[in-house]
């Protein structure tokens, strides 16, 4: 079969003959209809992220929408190592069927960065409604779609953090406030003011923007016993943190993580259905940028508009 195949960590994929995936136990032969360029994707194809398998060659990819062989479409991830799903064709263990209707495209686009949010605020922070949400890193695919999830879950406010203007504007119909992430201003002081109350933080940057944040938070706080949950899920500021003790001290601090590994396939996988839904009643969605399979190296290097993400197809 034609893949997108890395055969060396600091190059983009090539596109070219691989061995097709032989279904071993539960899994099933499929044909891929699209996938998505994620971050993790990225991150794993450069043998950087945490949880790539460093074993080449390999096929990018952790999740997409698929053709079974009764013809009907479905979400589909968790492929074992060395492929992924920007291939033709791939050997699915995991399976979801979508609601009718649904642009295949969107859907690739959409389930990771959309589901990074939702498992954050509905699993590992357990947001209950009328809690308020801070999204630090609010301008991008995954964080445009956590401030969608977090009023789809009851959030009474949500704040909504970036470095982009123009993401911010875009943002702004669902956000109840935003703040521009600035060094030339006291950002962290700025969002503090306006959420000295605020019960749970989604952190998709990390690094520098996060420490001063959540220093400003825990001195703006107007009740320093209320507990503040802040779920850590990406770190494109940077991974180190330098982290004050008596901020955890001084506090009602939770810090925990959301990604692979912080929370079980198969409570994700209760999520899905829910997810899909939303996704399906327009709810949100995130804007796929159509290429290629071929053209798949041309394309890794694509410069992708905020809030929209590269999506892979036949």
């Amino acid at each position: 079969m034609k893949a997108a195949v890395i055969d060396n960590f600091d190059q983009p994929p090539a596109y070219r003959d691989f061995a097709d995936p032989v279904p071993n136990g539960p899994e099933e032969l499929v044909e891929v209809v699209a996938a998505g360029v994620h971050q993790i994707v990225r991150g794993q194809a450069s043998g950087r992220h945490y949880s790539s398998h460093r074993q080449l060659p390999m096929i990018p990819g952790v999740d997409g929408v698929c053709r079974r062989s009764d013809g009907s479409l479905a979400y589909f991830g968790g492929l074992r190592a060395p492929y992924g799903t920007f291939a033709e064709r791939a050997a699915a263990p995991m399976l979801m069927p979508l609601p009718d209707g649904l642009d295949p495209a969107v859907v690739a686009a959409s389930m990771n960065p959309g589901m990074s949010g939702w498992n954050a605020l509905a699993v590992r922070a357990a947001l209950q409604p009328g809690q308020s949400v801070v999204v630090l890193g609010a301008t991008g695919a995954s964080g445009q779609t956590a401030i969608q999830a977090a009023k789809l879950l009851g959030a009474s406010e949500v704040i909504a953090v970036g470095r982009s203007a123009a993401g911010l504007r875009a943002v702004s119909e669902h956000a109840d406030h935003t703040v521009r992430i600035d060094s030339g201003t006291d950002w962290p002081a700025q969002v503090a003011a306006l959420a000295d109350h605020v019960d749970v933080v989604v952190d998709y940057l990390w690094g520098e923007p996060a420490a001063g944040l959540l220093g400003a938070l825990v001195a703006g706080r107007a009740d320093s016993t209320r507990q503040l949950t802040w779920a850590q899920v990406g770190s494109m500021a940077g991974s180190p943190l330098a982290l004050d003790s008596e901020l955890l001290r001084s506090s009602n601090l939770h810090l925990i993580g959301s990604g692979l590994g912080s929370v079980p396939m198969e409570q994700i996988g209760t999520q899905l259905p829910a997810f899909l839904g939303h996704l399906a009643a327009g709810h949100l969605h995130v804007t796929p940028v159509r290429r290629r399979l071929a053209d798949v190296t041309e394309a890794w290097s694509e410069p992708i508009p905020p809030g929209q993400r590269l999506v892979i197809v036949p």
